[in-house]
């Protein structure tokens, strides 16, 4: 069945709510828009309790108490939905003050690209927030190149 009109708008309301509450800063904000039975899957590690999901979320510098980066923000570039999610192609931007999956602080600013599929359940939760991110510019020299 063709998704609807309704349906899409739904997805990207309860989805910008997420995301605000990423771009604020607001742990529990965020945390309220999981539901009882969901899982973060980020690169492949899974996170399948709340607890898990708050602590990723410190580790990334969405909460007031710093984490590996600082001034995070989430950019959507593209919206492309399925019979079952929203998927979003966005930048994750922010500084990069501690050590973040094996690599080591720069203190630089940051720009790395992902992919991220968000499913949500009949009352407006997400129950799946998967994420594949591209880590290569934490590498310090490697830059993507640039169109144009």
């Amino acid at each position: 069945m063709p998704l609807d009109n309704a349906e899409r708008e739904r997805r990207r309301t309860l989805l910008r709510d997420h995301l605000a509450a990423e771009n604020d800063h607001d742990l529990d904000r965020i945390m309220g828009t999981f539901s009882d039975a969901t899982e973060m899957l980020y690169n492949g590690q899974s996170f399948t309790d709340h607890e898990s999901i708050r602590r990723a979320h410190r580790y990334f510098g969405w909460a007031s108490a710093q984490g590996a980066f600082a001034g995070t923000r989430v950019v959507t570039d593209q919206e492309h939905f399925t019979d079952d999610e929203i998927v979003i192609e966005q930048r994750l931007l922010g500084k990069h003050v501690g050590k973040f999956m094996g690599f080591p602080a720069t203190g630089r600013d940051f720009e790395l690209r992902a992919v991220a599929f968000y499913r949500f359940d009949k009352d407006g939760k997400l129950t799946s927030e998967r994420v594949v991110m591209d880590l290569g510019p934490l590498a310090g020299e490697w830059e993507a190149p640039r169109p144009g």
